[in-house]
């Protein structure tokens, strides 16, 4: 069994989905969807379609994947409470917080674990499940040999089969977040990725991904052990969901009726899906090879026309006349006694049945009687019901019957048939505990109430933080920069990467060090750099001058506790701090990460007052670096020239990547062997420096200080002011700067 699942976003996409032949459809409401520009739904029609999808034994996926702030937290029990009540099937989440909650308050609704969330790994979906999600919707970046791994472990996987692709790993991305303050966590990605860049003054469109086209090789697919296959495309039309949809039925129906079969795609089909909003590029994805350059569309990544032609077949046959659930009709009447209809359906196994009397005796015909043909063409016209009338048993003894009799009948057990089927969906009973007395990371509760006295957001307050207890943490990425942040009197810690901490000379500087020294692990686990990362963890565990780890998703905090790495030890057994991608947007994230992690990071795209809404101390946030825009699969050096990990350099390298209004961003290049990375950065580095006494009063106890290819005389620039801003010296920094999100935040 596997699922064919399909997106909706408006009313009509998922009427056409489910005609077309859909097991489930996903969709938004209009809140907490990833995809805020599409139509989206109301409550009503969240309930309408999950009754429908019912009726055939269908499934409905709400989006909750963005994160959310604590604001938003406290109207999610409202708005998800008549969806649950109604039926819903399951919902897709991102935030750590939101799954805590669901969990908390809906105990019985199936959790879907978003593709946003970047689970890459067996750890990942161990993690996972053990927090109590029944699915994880894998990273698109993923190969088919690394998905057939993580459904070894049991849980249901999702993966996606057609639509665009990002070139960022999804949830990793905050590109259009700080290009303009539209955050692609919060659903408005404004795209940045699909315009030109310059390298090497070459323009061309370096990060547009082609579409992703599984049709061909779908056998291969399902033989993986993939259980749900989703298709993108909630802002797409009508007739795009409906058309695929009626595609990937046919052929996914194919393979499973005939198994080991060879797969035969006609030419029909083929242009069907290339000319329904589809790019003029597509390929496979990533499920054959970890990147490509052919999955680049360097040339400006048009759509194909529209086949209008096409289109219009698409909505006469699946949305113009939708699908319609079976019936059975029972009539009996006889002149002098009242008519009788009895309606009946099966849905799922289960029988349901209604009947209804007339509300007057059959009279005698005057002349011809009603014929079972006249009572079968009026009990036919079930209308803008969803039901259309597969049996009827007609019984009659003479006598005439009025058309407004049989409508009556007819609407009476239809609208019964109806209300007791929906009904039916009304099993649960909603969680209602006095909230108060929840956990202790219960983001409702009173006691967590943490607000500014006032509307001044840089006011004084009660300081619960002291420039004593201030920590400040160097992230570094060379070996030049290792020794002055270690010479640095400035600096209590020094984070290194993974990259640099291969190095042998690096090996032979620590062990010079006083300050706390960690590893900064890459952005992302996978079956393909398992080793490495299992190699620098070893060496982390054993070696006597590494205090810590710090790792970028939950798939590698799962890693450090599950492994052995050596005879000696089982687990991770030094500090394990929490990077910049394991988000803290609202208190229950925040509680959560702080019982896993010995250090988290304040989020990216908080602003002052967001922060001040949490109750949230003993934390860092990065008051100065480029921040991360982007953690790419795919590497901008091969698509340009070939893949730098032929070369003889031993730390990470960098290139520009220089938008059309000249901003450059610095393109780190992580490359190995096993697997490549690239980090995007932001044009201008992030400086906080106006916030830091405001950080300290509310008991943010660690400032970060990353660096990406800044070389000695920037690094002591940025470092020497920042000291002077420390002793109470304020000016404005002698660099460019940016302070999002600080002031304004996202949407």
């Amino acid at each position: 069994m596997v699922e064919l699942l399909s997106p909706a976003g408006e009313y009509r996409s998922f009427v056409g989905a489910i005609s077309a032949g859909a097991d489930a459809v996903y969709l938004a409401g209009n809140m907490y969807g990833a995809r805020a520009s599409a139509v989206n739904f109301t409550a009503e029609e969240i309930i309408s379609a999950i009754h429908y999808a019912h009726l055939f034994n269908r499934k409905v996926y709400l989006t909750v994947n963005t994160l959310t702030k604590n604001e938003e937290l406290d109207k999610l029990y409202d708005f998800l409470s008549p969806l649950y009540l109604s039926g819903l099937d399951g919902v897709i989440v991102q935030d750590i917080g939101v799954i805590l909650y669901i969990k908390e308050f809906f105990k019985d609704l199936e959790i879907h674990v978003s593709t946003q969330a970047a689970v890459t790994s067996v750890y990942g979906a161990d993690f996972y499940d053990e927090l109590g999600a029944s699915r994880v919707v894998l990273a698109r970046e993923l190969t088919l040999n690394e998905i057939k791994k993580i459904n070894e472990t049991g849980i249901q996987t999702e993966c996606f089969i057609h639509g665009a692709m990002c070139y960022s790993y999804s949830g990793l991305c905050l590109f259009s977040s700080f290009l303009g303050g539209n955050s692609g966590n919060r659903g408005r990605c404004k795209g940045p990725c699909r315009q030109p860049y310059k390298i090497n003054n070459k323009e061309a469109y370096y990060l547009s991904l082609a579409d992703m086209n599984t049709l061909d090789v779908i056998d291969k697919l399902i033989d993986s052990g993939i259980y749900s296959f989703k298709i993108e495309g909630r802002l797409k039309s009508p007739s795009y969901a409906a058309g695929v949809t009626s595609v990937y039925r046919k052929y996914i129906d194919f393979c499973l009726e005939n198994p080991g079969k060879p797969l035969i795609v006609s030419e029909e089909d083929k242009n069907l899906l290339n000319f329904l909003y589809s790019r003029a590029k597509s390929g496979h994805g990533y499920y054959f090879s970890p990147s490509s350059k052919k999955m680049v569309t360097l040339d400006k990544g048009a759509y194909n026309k529209v086949d209008e032609d096409l289109e219009r077949k698409i909505i006469e046959k699946y949305i113009d006349d939708p699908v319609k659930k079976d019936i059975g009709f029972t009539f009996e009447g006889s002149c002098g006694d009242y008519a009788g209809l009895t309606a009946y359906t099966t849905i799922n196994g289960k029988r349901f049945e209604t009947h209804a009397l007339s509300d007057n005796r059959i009279e005698k015909a005057v002349k011809e009687p009603t014929s079972e043909n006249d009572i079968l063409r009026q009990l036919k016209k079930l209308g803008n019901t969803c039901f259309v009338l597969e049996e009827c048993n007609i019984t009659i003894n003479d006598g005439f019957i009025p058309s407004s009799m049989l409508n009556n009948l007819r609407r009476q057990v239809s609208d019964s048939l109806t209300e007791q089927i929906n009904n039916s969906d009304n099993e649960r009973t909603l969680f209602e505990e006095c909230i108060n007395n929840s956990d202790n990371c219960n983001v409702l509760s009173e006691e967590n109430d943490h607000k500014l006295e006032n509307n001044d957001p840089l006011s004084d307050k009660n300081s619960t933080g002291s420039v004593k207890d201030l920590r400040k943490i160097a992230f570094v990425k060379s070996l030049e920069l290792l020794n002055e942040a270690i010479k640095s009197d400035f600096y209590d810690a020094v984070v290194v990467s993974s990259k640099l901490a291969e190095d042998k000379e690096f090996r032979s500087i620590i062990e010079k060090n006083n300050k706390d020294l960690y590893i900064e692990l890459p952005p992302i686990i996978r079956a393909l750099n398992e080793q490495d990362i299992s190699e620098t963890v070893n060496f982390a565990n054993e070696s006597d001058f590494i205090k810590g780890i710090f790792v970028n998703q939950y798939d590698q905090y799962n890693f450090l506790k599950l492994c052995g790495f050596t005879e000696k030890s089982a687990g991770f057994e030094k500090e394990i701090c929490a990077g910049f991608n394991v988000y803290n947007y609202n208190d229950k994230a925040s509680c959560f990460n702080e019982e896993l992690f010995d250090l988290r990071f304040i989020g990216a795209e908080l602003s002052i007052k967001d922060i001040d809404d949490m109750n949230i101390n003993k934390a860092c946030v990065m008051v100065y670096g480029r921040a991360p825009l982007m953690y790419t699969a795919n590497c901008v050096m091969k698509t340009t020239d070939r893949c730098s990990k032929y070369s003889d350099t031993k730390t990470d390298s960098f290139i520009n990547l220089k938008d059309r209004i000249g901003m450059d961003f610095k393109v780190k290049l992580s490359c190995s062997d096993s697997l490549c990375f690239n980090t995007i950065y932001n044009s201008k580095p992030t400086s906080l420096h106006k916030y830091l006494e405001h950080f300290k009063k509310i008991g943010l106890n660690s400032f970060a200080y990353s660096f990406t290819d800044e070389n000695t005389e920037t690094f002591k620039l940025v470092t020497n002011y920042y000291k002077n801003v420390q002793n109470g010296n304020f000016s404005e920094p002698p660099f460019e700067f940016t302070a999002y999100h600080m002031k304004n935040g996202v949407l």
